[in-house]
């Protein structure tokens, strides 16, 4: 008789241990939430400053940068060339030089003329955007909009950043749980009672939430558009509504509309279809990886999308953008 007793007490003290098991889950997936919530909250305070209410003038290639990041900006690019017979994008997405074309006075264009001419058998689209994503070309666009106030400078998210630290210990901490519930199972400690599995799904649930939010949350606090940048976008999007070229010049007929709606706006389907071959649901379905949402961010993964926003925009001939004041929604 006593033996039995203590047979029965052996599970029953594993169900105590299972419920405080699983309790300690829910309570790092917990952890996760208020964790992401926090750093969520900093970037988009931080996006959300108020406008300076200050002019400017962009170029097709700021407004390509801050509607669709490196990626757009190098879309423009080449479309641009493209157009004007500088390089020759065949089948296969293979981008080559067209010997004898002139050099051109947009550094991000030469940037592509030189990339091209330096290697005879050329490039195919995607390999020639990752080639130049780290081109200064592309880092002297991101600085002039950063001085401008059209994308939130890094150094403006270091309290966000530290969010993301603590969401690195969290995911250290979800892992290390995960393998301790394991542990306590193989030693008998626990593992007989079906509040066990629970525990387990909640610790395998914070580990694979914590890792998703602190990817999310990285790829966020990169290229930032502020809120004056998005009503930059959002004038010059009202300024220039998409399939409204001008043929007088290639800035108006190409440069502006792909900077602004992306390759589906290049007007060569051809050409669109190829620049887009490797990109995960293609530029050519619509506005580049466009998504809406205060404080968004078009450098997830240096090559992602914004809903476009505001301030006021015109455009003359040639190759510039004239912006009219960051001023009115």
């Amino acid at each position: 008789m006593r033996r039995l007793t203590w047979r029965l007490a052996v599970p029953r003290g594993r169900q105590h241990v299972d419920f405080v098991l699983i309790i300690a889950s829910i309570a790092i997936v917990a952890l996760v939430g208020v964790v992401e919530q926090r750093a969520e909250r900093e970037r988009v305070r931080v996006s959300g400053a108020k406008p300076a209410r200050a002019g400017h003038q962009l170029g097709p290639y700021e407004l390509a940068y801050l509607s669709g990041g490196p990626r757009r900006a190098l879309n423009t690019a080449l479309a641009v060339l493209a157009s004007a017979g500088a390089i020759r994008v065949s089948r296969g997405s293979r981008v080559t030089a067209v010997h004898g074309a002139s050099p051109s006075p947009v550094p991000l264009e030469q940037a592509v003329l030189d990339a091209t001419a330096a290697r005879p058998g050329g490039y195919q689209a995607s390999e020639l955007r990752r080639e130049l994503e780290s081109h200064p070309a592309l880092a002297e666009l991101a600085a002039e909009l950063e001085r401008k106030g059209l994308i939130v400078p890094q150094s403006a998210f270091e309290k966000a950043r530290r969010l993301c630290d603590r969401l690195r210990f969290v995911v250290a901490g979800a892992a290390g749980y995960l393998v301790l519930l394991i542990v306590l199972a193989v030693m008998g400690v626990a593992g007989e009672e079906t509040v066990y599995v629970g525990a387990v799904f909640f610790a395998l649930f914070a580990l694979v939430t914590s890792l998703i939010a602190l990817y999310r949350q990285r790829r966020r606090l990169r290229n930032v558009v502020t809120r004056e940048g998005r009503e930059v976008l959002r004038s010059a999007h009202a300024y220039h509504p998409r399939g409204v070229r001008d043929p007088r010049s290639l800035s108006a007929a190409v440069a502006i509309p792909v900077a602004l709606y992306g390759l589906t706006e290049s007007g060569d389907r051809l050409l669109c279809d190829e620049l887009s071959v490797g990109v995960p649901g293609g530029d050519c379905a619509g506005a580049c990886g466009s998504f809406s949402g205060s404080g968004t961010t078009f450098g997830s993964d240096s090559f992602g999308g914004m809903d476009p926003g505001g301030g006021s925009s015109s455009c003359g001939g040639g190759s510039g953008c004239g912006g009219g004041g960051g001023g009115g929604g």
